[in-house]
């Protein structure tokens, strides 16, 4: 019998199960939302990256060339496919011990005493690099296929922050110089905009002067034009009343050498302006600090992330500025504060349309057209640079975006702007900007980068167009996201209604499809007009399954126990109208079970056909089966019963044992032999009562007989009157019984001869013999011999082992008579032709063009092919052409990369004078720094001047030549000495007090005796320590800064990428990839 379960744990255990939809005020329900787009949902087009040990993925760039993207990790360098983020090379980057110990001994703790990477630039085949290694910031630069190959490493001080909390910007030009904003000293006092490397001279901001810098956070860099423009946030030295925080724009020009006499060193043509992004209305909601920045270079438009202060009310709005608006703003006025105690008042801009022009000669000759005096002065811009809109593109309340990336789609009708907002809890905010001026953005959708929304701050963001992605750095690992997620939306009201640029309904096709995919453009819908919302009707999904637990029931009329678990329809709970969960809520397992006999089954046939036998019967405890520690079947489960026990057998019935065998039909080629046996009690015994083998199986021997002689006969042969007679007679042999095996024998042949006159009588000497069956009697036997060998063949092939052959026959004489044959082979092989077939040489494919050998000033590259396809062997024709193929590339002229020559030094022993020169280029390339850094010349003596020939001199000689400097000549050379220190010392004072007039009004502070920099990272570190003074680190900064940079270089035909604080941007192309 089978129990009926009733779940008793229900009740006792666990209570009553809520099965009733939750509670939901109605009111709520016709609320709506953006849509987001959950961790799970987004994951068949999440690609992940994570290593050990590595953590703050905050820089990226990429490799278009190989199709690579490299990542700036704390203490590791990786580079990763571009496609599913594999890991092709990872580079450990870490601090050695005693940079560590030194970082230690300052305060500073063991999360910040690591290699943070804060610089990560493409140049060419090259990767410009910097971290902050323990607040003793290093550069390298490594090959970009090859990360641990290192062709040099130089301090990166000016070039790198100390600490991993300052912010900062870099980016190379193509021209091979580095403009780094950072901070420059260990405490982040000393910011600065600061070029480097390449063959311009090293320029700054002023040092410790609020008017040019003021505790500035650096956000972003773009090489435009003729100008390199910054963008950071900064408190307002022009605002009196408190701190504030404003963003601005400011700009440098290329080509700046700095000043002569005034700003030595130091930028001439730094201007900046307030970047305005507010929130209309009769007092303006303003949003003042600048976090990031997208550069779309084809547009001019630079999108910017601005958010509030950090003590004010959460806010964030991105505002999009026209690049021709900031230098409108750079035309016109300045903002211009005499002396602290003045107003800041606007003043007239002397260069209203300056575009970086340079003085063709005089004193200031290539000095910019901007007067030293006005770059000393006017730094700040009276205008404010206002955004191409007055509503910002998109604004919300509550949130602070921290990173953005823009993308431009072509949608059915129009080109639209999509930006990515990432937010401060790790999600992605998908943004439409606006469609017109009046208009704001609209919120497409919300990405969660971590399930159940454990987020965490996003530290990088970067768009790549040629693949429709966008990667994400994050704290822990790298996130790679496809941006085309159109099979997401499976039906056309659900693709239509996320108004997403992306994609749209094909009516062909009838799916979702991008505009790429769709296979006609007039069937593919798409509307773009309107934000998609998503209210909060939500579909009820079961949440995790409780732990096991015990549970009762019954079985009949006993108990038993089970394991059962629950779960809730809670993650979420359907409302608003939503889905019931589908499927059960309640599992259960494991329940003890009595066992239970199953039906017996039939009885089975009786044991005997007559007399007594037994049938059997059985049953089974399966019914149901005992588990679980449930009872067992009580009784038997085989049952017997007599059968036939009143059916009679008939009297018995039995064979006798068998009889010998008989004798044997036959003596020998097989007879047969048989035995018998009798059935006992009656006839119908089953079986035989006769059995048969085969006897005496071997062979018969073999007899033979012979006939008589037959009569003699005549045959038609004669002989001088006589004639012949012969007599046969044969041998018969058999293998008796069978007849079938008879065998005529050869027959025996007797001749004689008969005289004619019969007086001899008939004589039979010497002609009997053996003849066959045919009846050819045996005249002279005769044995077969070969006849000589034919010559040798033609050779089957002409190389690589041919055969050839000759024969021979036996017919020199052939075997008659029963003559024996030839023995041995009539036909020969040898090898012949055994040399290999001669092979010609082919020509490769041509190999691909090499690298130019120069980066201008005319270099050639090359390509080659070989002949080994195949290669030429065993006398073979070779390849016929030519194996090297070159032509010209970077034909243009090269930059001056020699210093000037010296001096000719003095003429040594051998008349020889001597002079050098220097390459000013860290990586000379090509023709570059190409002749002899020395050169020499014969000394040129007066004609009048006899040199001296021979060391060796008489006495006379000795003695004539100083009597040849008399009392009149130290007279003269006393006089001449005398006025020409009068002279020197009058011309030092004067130019001491000039100098210190200009150091009165300057702002720059300049060192009064430089000293060779050192760029070791531990005499650096030692350097620093013997200073105990701020103005002894300011003199050792700018020294060492300014000496470092006259001597290195970075090679200035590397091509540059733009990067906005970490934020990919092409320089000329934002599609290029």
């Amino acid at each position: 019998m089978k129990g009926t379960c009733v779940i008793a744990w229900l009740f006792s255990s666990l209570g009553w199960w809520r099965l009733a939809q939750p509670e939901t005020d109605a009111s709520q329900c016709q609320t709506t939302e953006h849509p987001v787009i959950s961790y799970k949902e987004i994951g068949p087009w999440l690609r992940e990256f994570r290593a050990k040990n590595a953590v703050d993925f905050s820089r990226l760039t990429f490799d278009p060339g190989q199709k690579e993207l490299v990542v700036g990790a704390r203490n590791y360098l990786f580079r990763l496919q571009l496609e599913d983020l594999s890991l092709i090379q990872a580079v450990e980057w870490e601090c050695d011990e005693a940079t560590k110990k030194a970082c230690y001994s300052k305060g500073k703790s063991e999360e910040e005493c690591q290699n943070y990477i804060r610089v990560l630039l493409v140049g060419g085949d090259r990767l410009f690099t910097c971290g902050t290694n323990a607040f003793t910031p290093v550069c390298t630069n490594r090959t970009l296929n090859n990360l641990t190959e290192i062709h040099d490493q130089i301090s990166g001080m000016a070039r790198c922050p100390y600490s991993p909390q300052h912010n900062s910007t870099a980016l190379l030009t193509p021209g091979g110089e580095l403009y780094a904003a950072t901070a420059m000293d260990f405490p982040g006092r000393d910011p600065a905009i600061y070029r480097s490397l390449g063959i311009l001279p090293p320029l700054r901001t002023a040092q410790y002067n609020s008017k040019w810098l003021n505790e500035p956070n650096f956000v972003s860099s773009y090489d435009i034009g003729n100008f390199t423009y910054f963008f950071f946030r900064e408190n307002a030295v022009e605002h009196d009343c408190g701190k504030t925080v404003f963003s601005r724009a400011a700009r440098v020009c290329k080509n700046d050498i700095g000043g002569r006499f005034l700003l030595e060193d130091t930028w001439t043509t730094f201007m900046k302006a307030r970047l305005n992004c507010s929130r209309p209305g009769e007092v303006p909601f303003y949003y003042n600090e600048l976090q990031s920045t997208f550069f779309l270079p084809e547009l001019d438009l630079i999108y910017g992330i601005f958010t509030t202060n950090v003590n004010s009310i959460a806010a964030s709005a991105v505002c999009v500025f026209n690049l021709s608006a900031i230098s409108q703003v750079f035309n016109g006025p300045f903002k211009y504060q005499e002396n602290s105690r003045s107003a800041w008042l606007p003043y007239p801009n002397p260069n209203p349309n300056f575009q970086c022009g340079t003085m063709d000669q005089g004193l200031y000759m290539n000095l910019t057209e901007r007067s030293l005096q006005d770059a000393q002065r006017f730094i700040l811009m009276h205008e404010v640079v206002q955004p191409v809109s007055l509503v910002p593109a998109f604004m919300e309340d509550d949130s602070r975006f921290s990173h953005m990336a823009v993308d431009v789609v072509q949608g059915r009708d129009m080109l639209v702007h999509v930006i990515y907002l990432a937010t401060g809890y790790g999600t992605i905010k998908k943004v439409r900007a606006p469609l017109s001026s009046d208009a704001s953005g609209c919120l497409l959708e919300e990405i969660e980068l971590f399930p159940e929304r454990r987020g965490e701050p996003i530290r990088s963001l970067q768009i790549l167009h040629s693949q429709s992605a966008l990667f994400v750095g994050l704290q822990e690992h790298m996130a790679k996201i496809l941006l085309k997620r159109c099979p997401f939306y499976r039906t056309r009201s659900a693709c239509v209604g996320a108004q997403d640029p992306y994609c749209g309904w094909d009516m062909v096709m009838k799916k979702c499809t991008s505009l790429e995919e769709s296979l006609n453009m007039t069937q593919w819908e798409q509307n773009t007009t309107t934000c998609p919302t998503r209210n909060l009707t939500v579909d009820g999904h079961f949440g995790t399954w409780s732990p096991w637990t015990p549970c009762t029931h019954t079985d009949g009329s006993a108990g038993g126990s089970c394991q059962c678990r629950t779960r809730s329809c809670d993650s979420p709970a359907p409302q608003c109208g939503g889905w019931q969960c589908e499927g059960p809520r309640v599992e259960i397992t494991n329940c003890s079970r009595n066992g239970g006999w199953t039906l017996w089954t039939l009885w089975s046939p009786c044991s005997t056909t007559c007399g007594i036998g037994f049938q059997v019967r059985q049953r089974s405890c399966s019914n149901p089966t005992p588990r679980h520690g449930g009872r067992v079947c009580v009784g038997q489960n085989r049952e017997e019963r007599y059968c036939n026990e009143h059916l009679l057998c008939p009297p018995h019935m039995f064979w006798t044992g068998w009889g010998p065998w008989e004798r044997c039909t036959a003596q020998c080629g097989g007879g047969i032999q048989a035995r018998r046996r009798t059935c006992e009690n009656g006839p119908d015994c089953v079986g035989c009562n006769v059995e048969y083998q085969p006897c005496n199986t071997n062979p018969c021997p073999e007899l033979k007989k012979t006939t008589p002689w037959t009569p003699w006969t005549p045959v038609n042969i004669s002989d001088n009157g006589g004639h012949y007679e012969q007599r046969f007679r044969y041998t018969c042999k058999a293998r008796l019984p069978d007849p079938n095996l008879l065998e005529v024998g050869r027959q025996r042949i007797e001749m004689r001869y008969c005289s004619s006159d019969g007086t001899s009588g008939c004589s039979t000497d010497g002609l009997s013999g053996d003849f066959l069956r045919a009846g050819r009697y045996s005249a002279h036997t005769v044995n077969g011999a070969w006849s000589a060998w034919t010559s040798w063949s033609q050779c089957s092939r002409d190389c690589s082992r041919g055969i050839r052959t000759r024969k021979r026959v036996c017919n020199n004489p052939e075997p008659r008579y029963g003559g024996m044959p030839c023995l041995g082979p009539s036909l020969e092989y040898q090898e012949c032709n055994i040399l290999p077939c001669p092979v010609d040489g082919v020509w490769s494919c041509w190999s691909s063009w090499s690298k130019c050998s120069a980066t201008c000033g005319g270099g050639h590259y090359m390509r080659t092919r070989s002949c080994t396809n195949p290669a030429p062997a065993y006398g073979g024709d070779i390849c016929l052409g030519l194996h090297t193929e070159e032509a010209l590339c970077n034909t243009q002229p090269c930059p001056e990369s020699w210093s000037e020559w010296s001096d000719w030094s003095e003429c040594d022993v051998s008349g020889v004078q001597v002079r050098a020169r220097q390459c000013i280029l860290l990586f000379p390339a090509g023709s570059q720094c190409s002749g002899n850094t020395t050169e020499s010349r014969p000394c040129v003596f007066d004609s009048n001047f006899i040199p001296e020939v021979s060391v060796a001199r008489s006495s006379s000689i000795e003695e004539k030549r100083c009597g040849e400097f008399n009392m009149f000549h130290m007279i003269a050379v006393g006089l001449s000495s005398s006025i020409l220190g009068c002279l020197l010392t009058l011309l030092v004072y004067t130019y001491c007090q000039r100098y210190q007039q200009q150091s009165h009004d300057a702002t720059v502070i300049h060192p009064v005796a430089p000293a060779p920099l050192n760029t070791s990272i531990t005499n650096h570190i030692n350097k620093l320590d013997k200073y105990d003074s701020v103005e002894a680190i300011k003199a050792f900064n700018k020294n060492n800064l300014i000496l470092e940079e006259r001597n290195k270089y970075f090679n200035p035909h590397l091509t540059g990428k733009t990067y906005s604080n970490a934020y990919f941007t092409d320089l000329n192309n934002y599609d290029e990839y």
